[in-house]
């Protein structure tokens, strides 16, 4: 069995991940194929733009609501396949991506997966043009069983629950523009069809540990909201098992090489909410010092994280001044030192030119 230590690990992924900034059209960037999750709007911009000094206009890349219901930048062409891999393995597996409906689904007789069923149905009946998601949702809730449908105290009214509503988009054939707030649904050109069962699932896995390997079956089953007993029924083959520090973690056999001698993390980096590099939902391992977990996850506004020599040494937080100033404040974890701050100002240049705002400011507390 192979064994490596975190440091490795965390430069494996820095490196599986692109974050040794290069020219790569953004399209092309390879940690693409995991999705770039876009929470808050504008995070996949700053996290493609951390990776490549290539221009971020026209790069081919779509929005839809794919893991956990939240938004991601995708290839166009892996939407299908996204689709097929996220549908509910099982009914458990169904509940487990709906959890918090679990009592409603009980008491009417309806199924997790059927409600996903449903709603998708009613989805792709009444969104045929580009919609905004309150209208959408509108539409929808009259359409699915009332079971589905409760009233929403901030939009006081009544509505299908959002977590269905997002859940099913996908699977509906529908994915957001990414331009547009509201949301704007969007039909997807020659869509397939719901699925009528999950497939390639542990392909999806394969691609989560290629980029946020060695991980655990633990891991896996969080970043999917499911069990770790789903996610052994789909496990992929032609995986290396790896001792990480005494854990027993999985990684493909293509990508060991790399993992035993990745190249030394870049000095500094400031990495934005959600990003890929973040993906791992095993918080002390992120981040050992349980002390700093409220501040790096508190339960509203995650701010982003920074990194030195590959490991998380702060959080750092904007503040914009009208339209031309933008603070970037961090919070140290660790004391950073002043060479590794001098390359810090130069991260935060480059957020304050993907935000289109004239003069940046670093301030450290």
């Amino acid at each position: 069995m192979t064994s490596v230590d975190r440091a490795q690990v965390l430069a494996y992924r820095i490196a599986r991940q692109g974050l040794h900034r290069t020219n790569t059209p953004p399209g092309e960037l390879d940690v693409v194929d995991l999705g770039i999750q876009d929470t808050p709007p504008g995070a996949a911009r700053l996290a493609l733009g951390v990776r490549t000094d290539a221009s971020l206009t026209d790069h081919g890349l779509v929005r839809a609501w794919t893991l956990r219901a939240s938004p991601f930048l995708h290839h166009p062409q892996d939407l299908p396949k996204l689709a097929a891999a996220l549908w509910p393995h099982s009914e458990r597996d169904a509940l487990g991506k709906v959890a918090w409906q679990r009592s409603v689904m009980q008491k009417s007789g309806i199924t997790a997966t059927q409600a996903l069923r449903y709603t998708a149905e009613a989805m792709r009946e009444c969104i045929t043009s580009p919609t905004v998601k309150g209208v959408a949702s509108a539409a929808v809730s009259k359409v699915v069983p009332k079971a589905l449908v409760s009233f929403c105290r901030g939009c006081q009214a009544e509505h299908v629950f959002e977590s269905l509503f997002r859940l099913a988009a996908l699977p509906g054939g529908l994915r957001l523009d990414l331009d547009q707030s509201p949301p704007l649904l969007v039909p997807i050109d020659d869509w397939p069809g719901i699925p009528g069962e999950q497939a390639g699932a542990d392909e999806l896995i394969r691609t989560y540990l290629r980029f946020v390997g060695p991980a655990s079956i633990g891991d896996v089953a969080a970043w999917l909201t499911t069990t770790q007993t789903e996610v052994k029924q789909i496990w992929p083959a032609g995986l290396a098992e790896v001792d990480v520090d005494g854990r027993a973690t999985w990684l493909p056999e293509s990508e060991i090489d790399l993992l035993l001698d990745p190249p030394e993390p870049p000095r500094a980096l400031l990495l934005p909410t959600s990003d890929p590099f973040l993906q791992d939902r095993n918080k002390p391992f992120v981040l050992p010092d349980k002390a700093y977990h409220k501040v790096m996850w508190p339960v509203i506004g995650q701010p982003g994280a920074v990194l030195v020599d590959g490991d998380v040494a702060g959080v750092w937080r904007t503040r914009a001044s009208g339209r031309k100033k933008l603070e970037i404040r961090i919070t140290e974890f660790t004391p950073i030192e002043q060479d590794a701050r001098t390359v810090l100002a130069q991260e935060a240049d480059r957020i304050g030119e993907l935000r289109g705002v004239e003069q940046t400011s670093l301030v450290f507390s």
